[in-house]
C-alpha cells in the first residue's frame, strides 16, 4: 500500500491539473488584492463565507483532512471521509483582477478493495474531487476598501457534505 499511495497521489495531481479552465491561470505568488490585505486575511474572508470551508488550510497548500459527510449524526458522531484538502489563490484578470480563493477536497469512495483478478469499476477507486472558487473583489468606487466575497462557484463530484 505504501508504494501505491505516491502513485495515486501523482495520478490525482495530474488529473486535477487537467480539470481547470484554460481561461484562468492559477498561481500563489501574485500580490494581495489591496495593499492593506494579506493573503491570510483574504483566505480567512473566504473561509468565513461558508462553514464548509473550515476544514481547509488557512494558507495556500494541502493537508490531510476529515471531510464530513452529509446526512447528520450517526451514534452522536459526524461521519468523515479521509481526504486531502487544498487552498490556493490567484487573480482572475478576466474579472477585473478579482482574487479567487480556491478550496479543493479529494477523497476516495470507501468500500472493499477490488479482489485480485476481478474487474472492478475504476470510478469506485479513483479519487473524486470537489472545488469551490470564492471570488473576492473591492469596490470600484472605493479602491482602498476591504475586499468582500462577491460570489462562489462549484464544480466536480458531489461534495460528501451534500450526501443525504
Amino acid at each position: 500500500m505504501r508504494v501505491l499511495a505516491p502513485t495515486i497521489i501523482a495520478i490525482a495531481g495530474i488529473t486535477l491539473a487537467g480539470c481547470g479552465s484554460a481561461r484562468t491561470a492559477t498561481t500563489a505568488v501574485r500580490p494581495p488584492v489591496s495593499p492593506g490585505s494579506s493573503r491570510a486575511q483574504q483566505i480567512a474572508l473566504a473561509r468565513a463565507s461558508n462553514d464548509l470551508f473550515s476544514i481547509f488550510p488557512t494558507e495556500p497548500g494541502s493537508k490531510k483532512c476529515g471531510i464530513p459527510t452529509g446526512g447528520g449524526l450517526r451514534g452522536g458522531k459526524i461521519d468523515r471521509l479521509a481526504g486531502m484538502c487544498t487552498t490556493s489563490t490567484h487573480r482572475d484578470d478576466s474579472h477585473g483582477g478579482a482574487l479567487v480563493v480556491t478550496f479543493t477536497e479529494m477523497w476516495n469512495v470507501p468500500g472493499a478493495p477490488c479482489p485480485p483478478g476481478a474487474h472492478c469499476p475504476a470510478v469506485l477507486y479513483s479519487p473524486h474531487h470537489h472545488t469551490w472558487k470564492v471570488i473576492e473583489s473591492q469596490s470600484a468606487t472605493a479602491p482602498t476598501s476591504r475586499p468582500r466575497v462577491v460570489g462562489t462557484r462549484e464544480r466536480g463530484s458531489t461534495a460528501p457534505q451534500y450526501y443525504r
